[in-house]
C-alpha cells in the first residue's frame, strides 16, 4: 500500500453527514450571534448609565463587547473559507471511490485543562481510495463509530491537486442492519 502524499481536509462541521446547507447555517449563526453579542453589550454599557456619561462609559468599555464578539466573528471567517476550500476540491477535483478499511478511537479534549477522559471519544477512519494505485487516507469523523451510523463502507473520496476531501457516507437508517469494520488497535 502507498502512503499517499494528500493533505485531508475535514469537513467543517465534522461527522460522517456532510452538507453545505448545515455548513452554510453554522457559519451564519456564528456571524449572526457574534454581531448580537456586540449590540446587546454595547446597549447595555450605554443603557445602564444614568449619570449622563453613558457613550464616554462605552468608549472606555468597548474592549468588552469586543472580546465576546470577535471570536465569534472569526469562527465565521472561518468557516466560510473552509466552505469554499471544500466547494473547489468538489467543483474541480477529481472524484473517486473509496472504501473504509479500518478505524481506530482516540482521545481528544475540548476543555483547557481538563482531565483526559476515560474512554476515547473521536473516530479517525482510514480510507482506501484508487489514485494512480492505491492510496489510503486517515479522516475524523466525530464521535459515533461508524457501525452504528454508516449503513455501507463505500464513501467518495474528491482530489485536486495535493488536497483530499471524503465525503459521501452512507448513513444508516432505523431498522438498517449493523455492519461490521475492523478496528485498529
Amino acid at each position: 500500500m502507498k502512503k499517499n502524499k494528500y493533505k485531508v481536509i475535514e469537513n467543517p462541521l465534522s461527522g460522517y453527514d456532510f452538507s453545505f446547507r448545515r455548513c452554510h447555517a453554522a457559519e451564519i449563526g456564528a456571524y449572526i450571534i457574534g454581531i448580537t453579542l456586540f449590540i446587546l453589550i454595547c446597549a447595555f454599557a450605554v443603557f445602564s448609565e444614568d449619570d449622563g456619561h453613558s457613550w464616554n462609559n462605552l468608549c472606555e468599555n468597548l474592549l468588552y463587547p469586543l472580546s465576546f464578539s470577535i471570536p465569534l466573528f472569526l469562527l465565521g471567517l472561518s468557516m466560510t473559507f473552509r466552505i469554499r476550500r471544500v466547494k473547489r476540491i468538489i467543483a474541480n477535483g477529481k472524484q473517486v471511490d473509496g472504501e473504509i478499511v479500518s478505524y481506530r478511537r482516540t482521545h481528544i479534549n475540548y476543555a483547557i485543562g481538563s482531565r483526559a477522559p476515560r474512554k476515547p471519544n473521536h473516530t479517525i477512519l482510514t480510507i482506501r481510495f484508487n489514485d494512480n494505485g492505491d492510496q489510503e487516507c486517515t479522516v475524523g469523523a466525530g464521535h459515533k463509530l461508524p457501525e452504528k451510523a454508516l449503513s455501507s463502507p463505500y464513501c467518495t473520496v474528491y482530489i485536486l491537486d495535493d488536497n483530499v476531501f471524503v465525503t459521501g457516507f452512507s448513513l444508516r437508517k432505523k431498522g438498517d442492519p449493523q455492519i461490521s469494520f475492523k478496528l485498529e488497535e
